[in-house]
C-alpha cells in the first residue's frame, strides 16, 4: 500500500515600504526557476539554490535598491524561507537532517541542516572582498539569517578554506541547496511519522 503525499507547494506575498515580493515554490520539482530581484549576481545564487535543491522557485522582488541591497536580500531570504516552511507542512516523513561538503575550485564549504522548528544560524565564512557586483558581501549573511529564521531550521555554514569571494559565496548556496534537497526528501519507510521523538517539528519544542 502506497501512502498518498499531498503536493508540497506554497506561495508567499510580502509587501512593505521597502520591498514587494512574490515567491512560489514546489519542493518536489526539478529545479526550474524564474528569479528577478534587480541584483543579477544574487539572482544567479538563487538560481543555483533552485537548480541543486531541485526546488522549483518562481521569485519576483522589487526593492529599494537606490538605498542598497540589504532590504532586498534580507526580505527575499524571509519570503523564500517562509514559502519552503509552509510547503513542508507537518514535516511528516522527511529526512530532517543532512550535511554536504562542497568543493568549488580552490574552496571547500560545509553546510549542515536540521529542519528542527528551531531557527538558528552559524555563519563561519570569511569573504576576502568587501563588495561583489555592487553588493556589500556582509549582506549575504543577512540573507541566510533571514532564511533560517522563517524556514524554522538550524543552519550551519562554514567555509573551510578558499580565496575567491565569488567561489566561496557560490559554494555556500550550492552546499545549502544539496543539504536542503536531502533534508526535505521523503523517506518511504517513515511516511506516516514525524522524525522526532517529540512528535512535532513545529515551534520551539
Amino acid at each position: 500500500m502506497t501512502k498518498k503525499v499531498d503536493k508540497r507547494t506554497s506561495s508567499v506575498e510580502r509587501k512593505t515600504n521597502e520591498t514587494e515580493i512574490i515567491v512560489k515554490v514546489n519542493l518536489d520539482g526539478s529545479g526550474n526557476n524564474d528569479v528577478e530581484t534587480g541584483l543579477p549576481f544574487f539572482d544567479h545564487m538563487i538560481e543555483q539554490l533552485s537548480k541543486h535543491s531541485l526546488i522549483d522557485i518562481d521569485l519576483k522582488c522589487t526593492g529599494d535598491l537606490q538605498i542598497d541591497a540589504h532590504h532586498t536580500m534580507e526580505d527575499v531570504g524571509w519570503a523564500l524561507g517562509k514559502a519552503i516552511n509552509d510547503a513542508l507542512g507537518s514535516k511528516i516523513g522527511i529526512n530532517r537532517y543532512s550535511f554536504t561538503y562542497l568543493p568549488m575550485d580552490e574552496c571547500l564549504t560545509r553546510c549542515c541542516i536540521d529542519i528542527s522548528g528551531r531557527p538558528w544560524l552559524i555563519w563561519n565564512v570569511f569573504l576576502p572582498n568587501v563588495t561583489l557586483k555592487d553588493i556589500e558581501t556582509e549582506i549575504f549573511r543577512e540573507f541566510f539569517q533571514s532564511f533560517s529564521q522563517s524556514a524554522a531550521l538550524t543552519l550551519h555554514i562554514e567555509n573551510i578554506y578558499g580565496q575567491n569571494t565569488h567561489h566561496i559565496l557560490e559554494s555556500c548556496f550550492k552546499s545549502m541547496a544539496i543539504s536542503l534537497r536531502k533534508a526535505i526528501m521523503l523517506d518511504s519507510r517513515n511516511l506516516g511519522n514525524v522524525p522526532s521523538t517529540k512528535g512535532t517539528l513545529t515551534g520551539n519544542k
